[in-house]
């Protein structure tokens, strides 16, 4: 049977962290369908994330962004050639199998799109079950387990492995060291701060109290690098006003590629739920998850790292806090706890 299929369609066109997480597929499919070009359509902005890797074939770029600007603008008849075109080419392709690992209806279309011979869904919702011809539950593994919905889709293609580790690109596009005005040195520790809603955040002050925890506080040799998108440069800016002179400030001032680069020569990340540091983890570097308000995973599979997460009456509330703003279960993770576990996992 595994002849049969020639060529893969795999569909997960966001976020950053989901799609860090759902790269162990790459190696599924590898391992079952050895002789299969594969395919991964996903949004522009998340691409970099898989660009290069040395386990997929073909990177289809959805301008999702792109079309919904024409159809706000109301360039309709523009934005019907657009998406009839990349129909086109997209069937054009001939999937033999189109697997949609992000279950909406925006990939689940992607999906249906592809004419592929089979489809398959993970957790379908909003009317994309109907395009496809198997829904796998994807609460069928543990789901404390990183990645957990993904492995369900391996073991309902066929992989029996126990284990399943993330792999981002072998070889990197990676920062110019040279240009920093201060260089990061042999050893530095990663900080993430920066995430897409305000209750998944940690605190400045936590952030710059725990800066000068680690070892050897405002003296260390050994620097700090935050790190985080174009969108967080103005909230780096206020976190970097009271930090010790051994934190260097590189938000917005990497692409994708070279924040993994700046992760993989790192010592250890710390970081809030974002998918900078489920890098951390997909890296095998010592890595600390600070989660409140949403608990993707509570296991990392590495005994390199940990997830920080103290359990309220309220959560995890997700996009519904109900603390007037008080975030308690960040609160909770003081920076003195936060030291204490980096240095167990030294």
């Amino acid at each position: 049977m595994s002849a049969s299929v020639k060529k893969i369609l795999v569909v997960r066109m966001s976020a950053m962290g989901d799609i860090v997480m759902a790269s162990p597929i790459l190696r599924t499919l590898k391992t079952l369908y050895p002789n299969a070009k594969i395919s991964w359509a996903v949004q522009p902005e998340f691409a970099d994330v898989l660009r290069g890797h040395e386990l997929l074939d073909e990177l289809i770029v959805v301008p999702k962004g792109q079309w919904k600007k024409a159809f706000k603008a109301f360039q309709w008849w523009s934005l019907w050639q657009e998406i009839r075109a990349f129909k086109r080419n997209l069937r054009a392709k001939e999937f033999d199998l189109a697997i949609d690992l992000q279950g909406l209806a925006k990939s689940g279309l992607i999906v249906k799109w592809s004419n592929a011979k089979r489809k398959i869904g993970l957790n379908s919702r909003e009317g994309s079950n109907k395009w496809m011809d198997e829904v796998v539950d994807g609460n069928a593994i543990d789901g404390a387990l990183i990645g957990s919905e993904y492995q369900a889709m391996a073991q309902f293609l066929g992989d029996k492995r126990g284990n399943f580790p993330m792999h981002l690109p072998a070889k990197l596009n990676t920062p110019n060291w040279s240009s920093l005005k201060k260089p990061l040195g042999k050893d530095y520790i990663v900080f993430c701060p920066f995430t897409t809603r305000p209750q998944k955040h940690w605190f400045n002050d936590y952030w710059q109290q725990l800066a000068k925890n680690l070892p050897a506080g405002e003296k260390s040799s050994i620097n700090i690098v935050v790190l985080g998108g174009p969108g967080d440069i103005e909230a780096a800016e206020d976190l970097m006003q009271s930090m010790p002179e051994n934190v260097v400030n590189l938000v917005g001032k990497t692409s994708i590629q070279e924040a993994i680069a700046v992760i993989r020569h790192s010592i250890g990340v710390i970081g809030v739920d974002t998918g900078l540091t489920h890098m951390g983890i997909a890296e095998n570097k010592p890595t600390l998850a600070l989660f409140g308000s949403t608990l993707p995973y509570s296991d990392t599979r590495s005994g390199k790292s940990k997830v920080l997460y103290q359990k309220m009456d309220c959560s995890p509330c997700r996009r519904n806090p109900t603390c007037e703003g008080r975030f308690d279960c960040m609160q909770s993770l003081t920076p003195e706890l936060v030291a204490n576990e980096w240095q167990k996992l030294q």
